[in-house]
């Protein structure tokens, strides 16, 4: 019975450490800018560059403007 208990604890913990490195993508980069506008207000611009687990690359660009 014990054996089976430390099998189980094994395979959850190499099951549980596998998600954490495979399958998230990680952040390799990150800017963020702020311009004001022309007739007031401001606008908010930010890029991010994330490395996908499969060796590609993502940008997510978010831009927000306040009056």
């Amino acid at each position: 019975m014990k054996r089976l208990l430390h099998s189980l604890l094994v395979l959850g913990t190499m099951t549980a450490a596998a998600g954490i490195n495979v399958g998230c993508a990680h952040e390799v980069s990150h800017t963020e800018s702020d311009k004001p506008g022309w007739f007031g207000g401001s606008t908010h611009k930010e890029t991010t560059v994330y490395k996908n687990p499969d060796g590609s690359t993502s940008v997510d660009h978010k831009e927000a403007k306040t009056d």
